[in-house]
């Protein structure tokens, strides 16, 4: 399985600088995923557990720095057009030193006919159990309070309604659903809790379908909040 982020970090402040670049480094150097940063986002591969746990990081450390702070995320696994990588796995999250030797780099190769075969199975071998993933009403939170509006894709299934509905239902139930928008859901809470639930419903999608896509906005301090 192949799963990960393209995440970016926009400062609506003087120190604009400070916050983006301070996000970065909150991420340090860790073993269990890969991290590669540019002038447009900033790439993290590894279980969607840790990618989340990243994000969160890195957003949570800009927000404690400026004041109108916006995280904008793709975020996908299962991609038949990447290949497999070790950092994806549960049981690579130690980040052992031959998981990464075999890890994709930088583009990575093109995909084979046997890399988008065995895409459906190895997600499906890798996939978290519901027992896993975090209730938000359960999660401590952070002290930062967050808008967020989240889309869902379920690729490569008919049921992909279905599936979608079935995320709208739960988000309703997550303590941190504002309401439905076009083409969107919106929430509001605790930076925590609000990443919990879009977590949540990444890992329960990826039960019904083999690659999964979200498109991800979150909102800290926006003047526009209450207009």
């Amino acid at each position: 399985m192949f799963s990960g982020a393209q995440f970016s970090i926009h400062a609506m402040s003087d120190n604009f600088v400070d916050v983006i670049l301070g996000g970065v480094r909150a991420l340090g150097s860790p073993d269990d995923i890969r991290l590669e940063t540019d002038d447009i986002s900033t790439l993290v591969v590894g279980t969607p557990q840790r990618v989340f746990e990243a994000m969160q990081s890195a957003y949570a450390e800009s927000c404690r720095l400026g004041g109108h702070v916006v995280l904008q995320a793709h975020i996908s696994r299962g991609c038949p057009g990447e290949p497999d990588d070790p950092l994806c796995r549960p049981q690579a999250a130690g980040g052992s030193e031959s998981a990464r030797a075999n890890s994709a780099g930088g583009e990575g190769p093109a995909a084979t006919a046997a890399d988008v075969a065995d895409t459906a199975d190895a997600t499906a071998a890798h996939t978290a159990s519901p027992a896993a993933i975090a209730d938000p009403r359960s999660v401590d939170p952070i002290g930062i309070p967050v808008a967020a509006q989240f889309s869902l894709y379920p690729m490569g299934t008919d049921r992909y309604m279905e599936v979608i509905a079935a995320e709208i239902e739960q988000m309703k139930m997550s303590g941190v659903f504002d309401h439905s928008k076009h083409f969107c859901t919106k929430l509001r809470g605790d930076l925590a809790k609000v990443m919990a639930a879009v977590h949540g419903s990444f890992e329960r999608a990826a039960e019904h379908a083999g690659h999964v896509v979200i498109q991800l906005t979150v909102s800290k301090g926006s003047p526009s909040e209450s207009t």
